[in-house]
């Protein structure tokens, strides 16, 4: 008598396993850990966030300031591009800025309002150009929207602007400089709608050198034992962060082709999930340009979860 045998349900799922698999055991294909080695999209967004920042803070001060010294665009042979100034209320030191349209170069479109308060004593308004004068700044949904890709930031708050020594940035003489203390706090909105609190403490010092206005950017203040602090908040990935320039960060101004791309610096990024080191003014394999040269871009250095040594070079 013939006994048939039949396999059971385990021994049909080991005989599948052998011919379409080979069986391998399930903790080797079981990932480790749910951690990432790749995380250079969420470092580069924070370095251009800060970037963007800055910049489109930086060239609002600057065309304020064309405003308050009576002199042309710092980036253009012409007046202020597209800004309606009412100043009706000049007697009490209160300018209004409302921006209504492209920027000289038409790379980006503005909109919003930025109220200029000159210091006011009741009788005597101080002249910007004064050394120890301040304006108080007041934004009010200024949006810059870059015209390239459609991406904006706007900003709310204020910014409280010093000028240390006096002189105007339009009539600084050669081998002199212009020093602007800056403090401010301001509500940010990014473009995918994340909106965000931070805050400001610079000092921007203005060198006219053979016709060419350099701008070199240092932070003076300390938060979380970290000094030289420039920037502090909550970026969009909800990490605090702190912002410290251990090497000045030095744009163009005026009377360069290479206008608002740092020329050199280093800025380190505490308090994101892995440090960041920001540095300016490198070439496309990220060796650092000669001061003179208009640079590629920036490049950014962390490291990993695992130790390892991670770098990305980006273009400005």
């Amino acid at each position: 008598m013939k006994i048939k045998k039949t396999m059971t349900p385990i021994m049909v799922a080991t005989t599948m396993c052998l011919i379409f698999t080979g069986c391998k055991k399930t903790e080797d294909t079981a990932p480790a850990t749910t951690q990432t080695t790749d995380d250079s999209n969420q470092q580069a967004v924070s370095a251009a966030d800060i970037n963007n920042v800055e910049n489109e803070s930086a060239k609002s001060l600057d065309d304020v300031n064309a405003v308050l010294d009576g002199i042309s665009n710092l980036r253009s042979s012409s007046a202020p591009c597209n800004i309606t100034v009412d100043s009706s209320a000049k007697a009490i030191g209160l300018i209004k800025l409302t921006f209504v349209g492209n920027n000289c170069d038409n790379t980006k479109s503005r909109s919003g309002i930025i109220s200029i308060q000159l210091l006011y004593d009741g009788t005597n308004v101080t002249r910007w150009r004064t050394a120890g004068a301040k304006v108080t700044l007041t934004y009010s949904n200024f949006k810059v929207t870059n015209l390239l890709d459609n991406k904006s930031l706007t900003f709310n708050g204020t910014h409280s602007v010093t000028n240390v020594n006096g002189g105007g940035l339009g009539t600084i003489t050669s081998g002199t400089s212009v020093i602007h203390k800056v403090r401010g706090t301001m509500q940010l909105t990014f473009d995918d709608g994340t909106f965000r609190l931070w805050n400001i403490a610079r000092t921007r010092t203005f060198t006219n050198t053979g016709g060419i206005i350099n701008d070199k950017v240092t932070g003076d203040t300390t938060v979380n034992n970290h000094t030289n602090v420039a920037m502090w908040g909550t970026n969009r990935a909800g990490e605090i962060f702190d912002i410290s320039i251990t090497t000045p960060v030095v744009v163009n101004v005026a009377g360069s082709t290479c206008l608002y791309k740092p020329l050199s610096g280093v800025r380190v990024h505490h308090g994101l999930a892995r440090e960041l080191t920001v540095t300016y003014g490198v070439n496309a394999s990220g060796v650092v340009e000669p001061l003179g040269n208009c640079p590629y871009g920036f490049k950014l250095n962390w490291t990993n979860f695992k130790g390892l040594a991670k770098e990305v070079i980006r273009s400005y």
